[in-house]
């Protein structure tokens, strides 16, 4: 979903005329960053873009997501000083992750920046604000990507077609509704009734769950293992939740998560390893052990 913040700052310069050459994105990890800018790019090109595909985005949009080294940074500083090859269209380039770009190569930017042609725009992003050099926050319009809240994902799902329960759920799990896209899939209610049995049957036996888990532990498995995860760390808290279950299975685990003998502190931990490590290269079924293993170490 694209931020309300981008949407009234983009409406409000387009028709104020008062574009900025260059705006930097900032935004949490878990948003999917690509639907702003698609939305920027068509909106002041009056286009109907809906991918970043570099094969096919038009010849006046440059998109740049992996080497932001300072020979590349150069060319386009070249780039930047020729007109734009559609008539009354704005040229977009955009570079992704600027934080993670070298000091070198942001000094280079930072010309392009301070002397673009008049139809060039720059679009920077960032996952780490803090990391980004002050010469270009200076230099730059910031919008800070807000998460769409729980209610807004909710009637999301309503409107593509999830049952009311389905839709609840989800939006609890969710912090973008392109996540949907990503891990839920036709039978992913019937998973989330599984995974609620095992965990019911887990106040008994811990390893109900240690054996329904092991089960996504392969690395084909891992946007599904993924998944469960956020259905985990949702479903574990509901021990400090107000909600009125009107599902048995759901009312019956939140009911037993009240007097169950869990160290959710460790539990918490362990799911948290497990999610901010998803971008690192460690080994997948590594990550899946040590979180399964702290998962079972948190059942007293």
């Amino acid at each position: 979903m694209v931020s309300e913040n981008l949407k009234k700052i983009l409406d409000n310069s387009v028709n104020n005329n008062r574009l900025s050459h260059c705006y930097l994105f900032s935004s949490s990890s878990s948003i999917d960053i690509d639907e702003s800018l698609i939305y920027f790019i068509n909106k002041i090109n009056k286009s109907e873009i809906n991918s970043l595909d570099e094969q096919n985005l038009p010849a006046n949009v440059m998109f740049f997501s992996d080497d932001l080294s300072k020979a590349k940074i150069l060319s386009v500083m070249e780039n930047s000083t020729l007109a734009s090859f559609v008539q009354d269209t704005y040229k977009i380039i955009i570079l992704k992750e600027i934080d993670k770009a070298s000091n070198a190569s942001l000094n280079a930017l930072l010309k392009s920046i301070e002397e673009p042609s008049d139809d060039t725009i720059f679009l920077l992003t960032t996952k780490n604000l803090s990391a980004v050099l002050q010469t270009i926050l200076s230099r730059s319009v910031v919008i800070n990507l807000k998460p769409p809240s729980s209610l807004e994902i909710e009637s999301e799902l309503l409107t593509k077609g999830f049952e009311k329960e389905q839709a609840w759920f989800y939006s609890h799990i969710l912090t973008d509704i392109s996540q949907a896209e990503k891990y839920i899939s036709n039978n992913s209610h019937d998973l989330v009734l599984s995974l609620l049995e095992a965990i019911n049957n887990s106040f008994k036996e811990r390893y109900f769950l240690y054996v329904f888990l092991t089960r996504f532990s392969k690395k084909d498995k891992k946007d599904t293992m993924i998944f469960i995860v956020l259905c985990l760390k949702f479903i574990f808290s509901w021990i400090w939740s107000q909600f009125s279950f009107k599902n048995p299975l759901m009312k019956k685990v939140a009911s037993k998560l009240k007097t169950a003998k869990i160290d959710f502190f460790a539990l918490f931990t362990g799911l948290d390893e497990f999610i901010n490590c998803l971008d690192s290269n460690e080994n997948n079924f590594l990550q899946t052990e040590r979180m399964l293993t702290k998962v079972m170490g948190a059942y007293e």
